[in-house]
């Protein structure tokens, strides 16, 4: 073969191993963010935390590499958001009404409040109806450098508190002493509570030693964990002033804008089934410790329909005042009532009610 027919054959043999290689592409470069929330490893609402890390990691393909952290493992407790908003955190997993000093009594609304909606009218509202526009224009309007996803997780109604003595009017609020803090503590206090603020840890004891006559904490499931049915005390529901708790999945905006498009809608499908996922979760939970509170002899009262609609009545009473001060707050409260009045004749007509449905 002469020296043309070589370089002929060099250059088809080289055009047909290309035919069936090519070079592997560069991998792609592997984010890692880091989250944290407020609570304790331990802790029941933590399972949010690890289950939508969990979701990023795989749905992404392990592009996305979240570390979810406990309270004060990067920044103190209940420092989350002003970490976010500057950068030491990536994202935080905590409750809006946590920092209501930074961004607003609105930030209540978006989370527990006496006479506020369900999870599930919740979510309605933030997904369909408008809430999480609302939700981005608390931080955007003081020019916070964060991006709301909206919720990553619920739970449903705390239980209205462990009490000394049943409830069975608001006079017997006067004089108590009673553990709780935010919009739930200014409404105590103008009923004649006195209304103290402690960690949770130091709750125990201090009912114990008769520091408190009275607390509110969480759901059954975590107050079982906390020991508080061997206080004695009368466990009393329903949770008319909290009967939901909604947990935010906030982000650094400088963090969301250096995702690729198609990460970015990973984050948010993931906070979005972690959500419902923890809804399920914390109240399969809650339901084994009724069980076991019933087992222990826990005294259970039912709070008389009369009170809970004297509870709701006061706080509207003070939300209308409080929306009269603060004209976003009462943008949000108005938004969010129209839905409720509209959704909840809708489910009142539609829904079957449960004790009508029972066959056993």
């Amino acid at each position: 073969m002469n020296k043309k027919g070589i370089v002929a054959f060099m250059v088809i043999a080289v055009f047909a191993v290309s035919l069936f290689w090519a070079p592997e592409a560069p991998a792609q470069q592997k984010i890692r963010w880091k989250l944290q929330g407020p609570f304790g490893a331990g802790m029941a609402i933590f399972y949010g935390a690890k289950e939508f890390v969990k979701k990023v990691g795989e749905m992404s393909g392990g592009r996305l590499e979240i570390k979810a952290f406990p309270g004060g493992a990067v920044v103190p407790p209940l420092k989350e958001f002003d970490a976010v908003n500057k950068g030491t955190l990536d994202a935080h997993f905590s409750g809006s009404h946590y920092h209501t000093s930074l961004v607003g009594l609105a930030g209540d609304l978006f989370n527990l409040y006496p006479g506020g909606p369900a999870p599930i009218e919740f979510a309605v509202w933030v997904y369909e109806a408008g809430g999480l526009a609302l939700w981005q224009e608390m931080y955007d309007r003081r020019k916070y450098n964060v991006v709301a996803l909206g919720p990553m997780g619920y739970s449903s109604a705390e239980m209205f508190g462990w009490f000394k003595k049943p409830i069975k009017s608001l006079d017997d609020f006067k004089g108590m002493k009673f553990r709780t803090a935010g919009i739930w503590g200014e409404i105590l206090s103008g009923l004649g509570a006195a209304v103290v603020q402690i960690p949770g840890g130091e709750i125990f004891e201090s009912m114990k030693r008769g520091v408190l006559d009275a607390f509110e904490y969480s759901t059954p499931g975590m107050d079982y964990s906390a020991g508080f049915h061997q206080l004695g005390a009368y466990m009393v529901g329903p949770g008319i002033h909290a009967p939901m708790s909604g947990f935010e999945l906030l982000i650094n905006k400088n963090s969301w804008n250096k995702l690729p498009a198609d990460l970015q809608s990973i984050v948010r499908n993931a906070a979005e089934a972690t959500s419902i996922r923890m809804l399920c979760y914390i109240d399969y939970q809650d339901l084994l410790a009724m069980d076991k509170l019933k087992a222990y002899g826990t005294k259970l009262h039912k709070l008389p329909g009369s009170v809970q609609k004297e509870v709701v009545k006061k706080a509207n009473e003070l939300y209308d005042r409080k929306a009269k001060e603060d004209p976003f707050f009462g943008k949000v409260l108005a938004h969010q009532r129209e839905f409720l009045k509209k959704y909840r004749a809708y489910k009142a007509f539609a829904q079957p009610d449960p004790d009508l449905m029972t066959i056993w």
